[in-house]
């Protein structure tokens, strides 16, 4: 298993640009992908305004 931890960070989010793999991590049923985006300011999804402040964060899970 440790010979594809390598890997892993290069699969999930390599064709997604603006996005970087923080850390991989592995155990016997799950596989945690810390991942941020790498772009300084973003569109606020309510109202449309730019901003380069982080307003928050959340776990997403695949279905």
């Amino acid at each position: 298993m440790n010979e594809v931890l390598p890997q892993l960070d290069e699969l999930p989010f390599s064709s997604i640009a603006g996005v970087s793999v923080e850390s991989v991590e592995m155990t016997d049923k799950v596989v945690q992908i810390e991942a941020r985006a790498t772009s300084r300011r973003a569109a606020c999804p309510g109202c449309g305004c730019w901003s380069g402040r982080i307003h928050s964060s959340y776990l997403r899970f695949p279905p």
